[in-house]
């Protein structure tokens, strides 16, 4: 009896390691390019498939100008997430997958403050120019490296009249969590980004968002990036769309 107890667990124990060793042989490395308005819904998500499913996410987080930059460049990923306008333009283009992108949500446009700042008035349109002129300090993303709120940014103070009133008093930086960051530091008094990048970071410097006359409305959406998607880069497009996925980008201030 102890020969035979003996045996089954030796057999039990090779079953166990063939079967870890078959779900390590399975394991995927999956390329995502993405901008950073998705990547606190994104990264919460991305956790737990890979504990779920032993699958390797490698993100490359960059602007949405970035997306379309490293993918002109030859660049290639199996996830692909952007603006909508922008990956059908892409898909177009011949540079993700021609099937049609899947929606995760519209972001607007919000202001932070850091802490003791001056509270903005966003109620009008003329309000909110009169607390831009009095800020001491502000910040967005730099239009020239591609972010979606700094280039909406700087067109709305254009349209303000005061892009040359605010020049010395504004930072440009890549992309909304970099501005965030200065935010938090209280290194300026206010910020203007996607929502979704200030509930990433600190969402009680959220003040609110910018007058409708002002606003931008983004949709960001995913797809493959390749005309073959692999089936572990399919998962986690379906968990993204999941209603899991879905509860994870509605609290990062997506609609």
């Amino acid at each position: 009896m102890k020969i035979l107890t003996s045996r089954l667990m030796s057999i039990l124990t090779m079953f166990v390691l063939a079967v870890q060793g078959a779900t390590s042989a399975y394991a995927a490395d999956i390329l995502v390019l993405s901008p950073a308005a998705v990547q606190g819904p994104v990264r919460a998500l991305a956790e737990q498939f890979e504990r779920d499913t032993g699958h390797h996410l490698i993100f490359d987080y960059t602007t949405a100008g970035g997306v379309d930059a490293k993918l002109k460049a030859g660049g290639q990923f199996d996830i692909v997430m952007n603006s909508r306008s922008r990956l059908d333009a892409l898909a177009a283009a011949g540079l993700v997958a021609p099937t049609p992108a899947s929606d995760l949500g519209l972001v607007k446009i919000g202001v932070a403050m850091r802490k003791g700042g001056t509270r903005p008035d966003l109620s009008s349109v003329a309000a909110f120019r009169h607390s831009l002129e009095m800020a001491q300090s502000i910040s967005y993303g730099d239009p020239a490296k591609g972010p979606t709120s700094g280039i909406h940014a700087a067109k709305m103070i254009e349209k303000l009249g005061l892009t040359d009133a605010l020049k010395a008093r504004t930072t440009l930086v890549t992309d909304g969590l970099e501005m965030m960051a200065l935010i938090t530091k209280g290194q300026v008094e206010l910020g203007i980004t996607q929502v979704s990048e200030i509930n990433n970071i600190q969402p009680e410097a959220l003040v609110g968002l910018v007058p409708e006359e002002l606003q931008l409305n983004t949709i960001y959406s995913v797809t493959a990036g390749r005309a073959a998607v692999t089936a572990p880069a399919q998962e986690f497009i379906d968990l993204l769309l999941s209603p899991a996925g879905r509860d994870k980008f509605r609290k990062a201030g997506f609609q």
